[in-house]
């Protein structure tokens, strides 16, 4: 079958040629734009964590607390809010990021809207980022599930602290907000009741 021929003298179909090929090459160049950026977007966020990890061991020096979060560095002017390069309108989770001190191990959690570099060793070269679900009182199985012990802080029917938290971070919460004298959970279900749930979430590698 003959091709038909536009003004100009050129095949229909030496045309459409050129125009796919220039199609997919637009599409090479973007996904490597698009990869490029995301590998730039990871490596500030390790930076961040590195940020974090390395105040909070300054912090911990002076305080010897096993678990610092990034709240407690913002608080005490250590670091700034950690914007979340991912979503520049939204900053990264000041009561899910911490550090987290067992002798001489120091492990660094940064949560950042969807993205989370977990329990890494602060003096690591390079840290895993994964992607994960929001936390969840509905149970998940299979693979790749974390699920958590978390606490709320209950009088009257209604939960004080605005959220559920792990059991460190609950109690300083509750110190924080309520009095110094609640140094356990012990100690705040003399005034306080405390509702126990279970979290869940899915975690993957991505990095």
């Amino acid at each position: 079958m003959m091709p038909r021929f536009n003004q100009n003298g050129k095949g229909t179909y030496e045309f459409l040629t050129v125009a796919v090929t220039c199609l997919v090459l637009s599409a090479i160049l973007l996904f490597i734009v698009i990869n490029n950026n995301k590998h730039e977007k990871f490596q500030v966020f390790k930076y961040n964590a590195k940020t974090v990890g390395i105040n909070a061991v300054n912090y911990n020096n002076e305080t010897s607390e096993d678990i610092v979060y990034l709240y407690e560095l913002i608080n005490n002017k250590l670091v700034t809010n950690i914007k979340n390069n991912f979503s520049g309108s939204t900053y990264c989770d000041i009561y899910e990021s911490k550090v987290v001190f067992d002798n001489d191990s120091k492990k660094v959690t940064l949560r950042c809207g969807e993205y989370l570099i977990y329990n890494q060793d602060v003096t690591a070269e390079d840290y895993d980022i994964y992607k994960v679900s929001d936390w969840s009182f509905d149970e998940l199985n299979g693979d790749n599930v974390d699920t958590v012990k978390v606490y709320g802080l209950m009088k009257n029917g209604k939960n004080l602290l605005d959220g559920y938290y792990e059991e460190e971070l609950f109690v300083k919460l509750v110190a924080l907000n309520y009095g110094d004298k609640y140094s356990s959970l012990k100690d705040i279900a003399k005034n306080y009741d405390i509702d126990e749930k279970t979290a869940y979430r899915k975690r993957v590698l991505v990095d």
